[in-house]
C-alpha cells in the first residue's frame, strides 16, 4: 500500500498545478505553470530545462544512462474550464467529494504527470543508485491546440537520437477499474466553415429572396456524412487500411459493454448500425467527424426575426493509419466544390496530427500488463488505438518509438467538460505502479548491458 505521505505530497502538487489556469487556447499562465512543473523536476534529481513554443515553453528533464532510452511524455496545458456555471465546485480549486478529485486538468494532464512523478519518487527512495537507462521527461505546454511546435521542437532539441519506449501522457481505466493500456491514437483535422451571404443582418422577411448562410453551411455540413457516419467525400477511405489478423482479434470482444460506456459517458443516442457487437471495433479502427458548433444569427432570449448575414461551423475529423490530414483538407475543398459550395471559405484550425499505431506484443506492453494487474487486482486490457487524438506521429517518425499510453483517466473522468476528475485511490494505484514500472525498466537495462558485454568478450572469456 502506497505510504500517506507519498499521497498526501502528491495531492498537493497536484493541488498546486490545478490553481495555475494554463489554458492555452488563451495563452494563460503558460510560463508560471512550465516553472512550477520544472521545480517539480529539479526538485526530483532530473537535470531540467525550459525551451521555447509558439505559444507555451516544453520542460525537458534529464537523469540516468544506459542501453535502453525511454521517454515519459506529458502537457501541463489544459482546455478552457467553460462553462463554468455546469461545474458543481470551482474549476481552479482542487475539490474532494466521494472519493474523487475535482479540478480542471486533474486528469488531462496534470494528475497523471504527478502520478508518474509520485511514482519516481519512490521508485528512487527503493532504487538510490546510479540509474541504469536514459530517460527523458518531456513535458508540453501546447498539446491542447495540437501542439503546433512540438514536431520542429523534437528535430531541434533530439536531433539524430533515437527513443526504445515512449510512455504517452495518459492512459484510460474502465467502469469496472480495470486498466487499459492503449497501443495507438487517431489522427485529427480541425477545420472552420464559413459563408456569408450579405454586408449585415437582413430582415427576415427577405429570406423569400436571398439565400441564408446557416441554411449553407448545414447543407454543406449534412452532405459531409450519412446516418451511420460514415464520410461522404470521394477518396476519403482510399488510404486506410485493415486492421493486423491480432488488433482485430483484441478487438473482437469488447472488454467493456456499451452500457457501461453509455451510462459513464450519458450519452444516448447511437449512430445507425452501431451495437454492442460493433461498438469496439469502431472505437479502434474507424475515422469520424464531429460538428463541434454552429454559431452566426441571433441566439439570445426571445425571438429577433433576422436573416444572418454570415454564419461559422467548426468541424474535426477522427483519422486512422495512413490518412494524412494534410490530404483530406485537399479532398474536403474538392467535396464542397464539387457539391455547389465553392463559396464557403474552409479555414484549417489543424491538420498535422497524424495517427500512429503501435505493435500490441512489444515487450513494453506485456511488462506493464503483468504490472498493472497485480496494482490494480484486475486483467489489463490492451487496445490497439484510443479513439482520441494527440500529437504522437512525430515520436515515431523521428524518435523511432514505440508509443505506449496508460495512465489513470477513467471513462467518467470527464476530460474537457465540467467537472472533470479522478479516483483517488486509482491515483495511489498508478503512483506505486509506475515505481514498479520504472524498476522494471532498470531490470531491462541491466539485462541489455550484461548482453552486451557477454557478447563483446573474447571467444571463451567468460564475464
Amino acid at each position: 500500500m502506497l505510504p500517506h505521505d507519498h499521497l498526501l505530497k502528491a495531492s498537493e502538487e497536484l493541488r498546486r498545478l490545478v490553481a495555475i489556469p494554463s489554458v492555452s487556447a488563451r495563452g494563460e499562465r503558460l510560463v508560471e505553470c512550465a516553472e512550477a512543473v520544472r521545480d517539480l523536476l529539479v526538485e526530483a534529481g532530473f537535470e531540467t530545462e525550459m525551451q521555447p513554443g509558439e505559444v507555451g515553453p516544453f520542460v525537458v528533464g534529464e537523469i540516468g544512462s544506459g542501453p535502453l532510452t525511454v521517454m515519459i511524455y506529458n502537457h501541463y496545458d489544459i482546455q478552457p474550464e467553460d462553462p463554468v456555471s455546469l461545474w458543481d465546485s470551482l474549476p481552479f480549486e482542487m475539490s474532494e467529494r466521494d472519493g474523487r478529485w475535482y479540478g480542471r486538468g486533474v486528469a488531462d494532464d496534470k494528475g497523471e504527470f504527478i502520478s508518474r512523478l509520485a511514482g519516481w519518487r519512490l521508485f528512487r527512495e527503493q532504487h538510490p543508485g546510479p540509474l541504469p537507462f536514459r530517460l527523458i521527461w518531456l513535458v508540453d505546454g501546447e498539446e491542447e491546440i495540437g501542439s503546433p511546435s512540438l514536431e520542429a521542437f523534437l528535430k531541434r532539441r533530439f536531433k539524430g537520437e533515437a527513443v526504445d519506449v515512449c510512455w504517452w501522457e495518459y492512459g484510460e481505466i474502465d467502469a469496472g477499474g480495470r486498466p487499459i493500456i492503449l497501443c495507438g491514437f487517431k489522427g485529427v483535422m480541425a477545420i472552420e466553415l464559413r459563408a456569408r451571404t450579405a454586408r449585415a443582418d437582413l430582415h427576415s422577411s427577405l429570406g423569400a429572396v436571398f439565400e441564408n448562410p446557416l441554411w449553407r453551411l448545414a447543407a454543406a455540413t449534412a452532405s459531409l456524412r450519412d446516418r451511420s457516419g460514415r464520410i461522404l467525400i470521394d477518396g476519403f477511405y482510399d488510404a486506410v487500411r485493415q486492421p493486423s489478423p491480432s488488433d482485430s482479434e483484441l478487438a473482437s470482444a469488447p472488454p467493456y459493454s456499451l452500457d457501461s460506456l453509455m451510462e459513464a459517458t450519458g450519452a444516448q443516442r447511437l449512430l445507425d448500425g452501431v451495437d454492442a457487437g460493433s461498438f469496439y471495433r469502431a472505437v479502434n479502427f474507424e475515422p469520424c467527424i464531429n460538428v463541434n458548433g454552429f454559431a452566426g444569427g441571433y441566439a439570445g432570449e426571445g425571438a429577433k426575426t433576422v436573416l444572418p448575414a454570415e454564419g461559422a461551423v467548426k468541424i474535426d475529423f477522427r483519422l486512422v493509419p495512413h490518412q494524412d490530414p494534410q490530404r483530406i483538407v485537399a479532398l474536403l475543398r474538392a467535396h464542397l466544390d464539387r457539391h455547389c459550395f465553392e463559396d464557403i471559405e474552409l479555414i484549417v484550425h489543424d491538420a498535422n496530427v497524424k495517427p500512429v499505431r503501435a505493435s500490441t506484443d512489444q515487450w513494453f506492453v506485456q511488462d506493464v500488463k503483468e504490472l498493472l494487474e497485480g496494482y490494480f487486482g484486475r486483467p489489463a486490457i490492451v487496445q490497439p488505438s484510443s479513439p482520441a487524438s494527440g500529437t504522437a506521429h512525430p515520436f515515431v517518425e523521428q524518435l523511432g518509438a514505440e508509443i505506449v499510453g496508460l495512465g489513470i483517466t477513467h471513462h467518467g473522468a470527464m476530460l474537457h467538460s465540467p467537472n472533470e476528475n479522478i479516483i483517488i485511490d486509482q491515483f495511489a494505484r498508478m503512483i506505486e505502479c509506475s515505481a514498479a514500472i520504472l524498476a522494471r525498466l532498470s531490470e531491462r537495462a541491466i539485462q541489455m548491458r550484461d548482453r552486451s558485454n557477454s557478447e563483446q568478450l573474447p571467444d571463451g572469456e567468460m564475464p
